[in-house]
């Protein structure tokens, strides 16, 4: 299982440009960008331009607000500048986030995004002057490429049952997100992929799997629960993500949810995060010392073929710089782990 690094955009880009080449040297396999505070790409083109090897990707694409043809063409160029290192990730966000951050309207939602997913496939294995065209109820398009393609996996954010089934069938690849225990994989979310696959005649050992785990990694554990703590209960508010409450729910935090719910929108941030007990920590997050968290992460073996870890440890620095130290020293200690 290999280890990646996820940034939120909220980082200044000073200090992605200082991350990006340590985190190579220190043995992460991949480092992907949110888009939310800042596009995905243009930070990409940065990373792709100090580092040689790892993987590079949003994780995700929101696609209402790409057009298929727009997001092909962006990832091919991308794919051919890095050196084909893309490993794209493209979701349907959330009505919260389309409707009321970005002012869009979100309509067919489960078809907008498998037949997406079908166009990048397409358009990721077209030879030069080899004619692309798809036809949809949702989407049409007529291309014909120009270039040699560098091609590229297409990973598919889904764990609501209707989607997952949906992207079983079709994507290359499952972008998880956080809050998914190892067990909750093992015992949910993979079985119910692999029988929409089979279902579809397709192997489930050829679906991918990426998952995101938020990262307090520190030899303070009050301060790394602490911060983990924060982290989570920032879900909540100020937009609601009714992906986390879903996952949570099904892995037995309703009482939990139900709490973050009511109080996070007051402000009461004090009594806000008492309510997430050590165990929802312990389970869905990445929490405690260096050697605790390269145990935790032995459990997602067999599981996923990478975690993308996003760093929540606030930094002491004055600048705002997170400490990286311990993260930076996980994919050798879980190296060493499974020796």
């Amino acid at each position: 299982m290999n280890l990646g690094l996820l940034f939120l955009g909220n980082e200044p880009l000073s200090l992605l440009r200082g991350l990006a080449p340590r985190a190579e040297q220190a043995g992460f396999h991949g480092l992907y960008m949110v888009e939310a505070y800042r596009s995905a790409w243009a930070p990409l083109g940065l990373l792709a331009s100090v580092t040689e090897k790892v993987r590079l990707g949003p994780y995700v694409l929101n696609v209402h607000a790409h057009s298929p043809w727009v997001t092909g063409l962006s990832a091919l160029d991308f794919n051919e500048v890095c050196g084909g290192r893309l490993d794209l990730g493209i979701g349907a966000g959330n009505r919260h986030l389309n409707t009321h951050t970005m002012g869009i309207e979100q309509s067919r939602t489960l078809t907008r995004l498998k037949e997406t997913v079908k166009i990048l496939q397409g358009m990721a294995h077209c030879e030069p002057g080899q004619a692309f065209a798809f036809e949809g109820s949702v989407h049409r398009m007529r291309w014909r490429a120009m270039h040699h393609p560098h091609s590229f996996p297409v990973f598919a954010a889904a764990v609501f049952p209707g989607m997952l089934a949906a992207m079983a069938r079709v994507a290359d690849g499952i972008a998880g997100g956080a809050t998914l225990s190892p067990e909750f994989l093992r015992e949910r979310l993979r079985p119910d992929a692999a029988a929409s696959a089979e279902a579809a005649g397709r192997d489930p050992a050829t679906l991918r799997w990426k998952s995101v785990l938020f990262a307090a990694v520190s030899d303070d554990e009050d301060a790394a629960r602490a911060a983990a703590r924060q982290a989570l209960a920032g879900l909540f508010h100020p937009m609601p993500h009714p992906y986390y409450a879903w996952t949570l729910r099904q892995q037995g935090f309703e009482i939990v949810v139900d709490a973050l719910e009511r109080l996070m929108p007051t402000g009461a941030t004090a009594e806000e995060y008492r309510q997430i007990p050590d165990e929802l920590l312990a389970r869905t997050l990445l929490v405690g010392t260096r050697a605790q968290c390269a145990a935790r992460l032995r459990d997602y073996e067999g599981l996923v073929e990478e975690i993308l870890l996003v760093n929540v440890l606030p930094g002491a620095a004055a600048d705002g710089a997170w400490p990286w130290e311990e993260v930076f020293a996980l994919p050798s200690a879980l190296a060493s782990m499974a020796v």
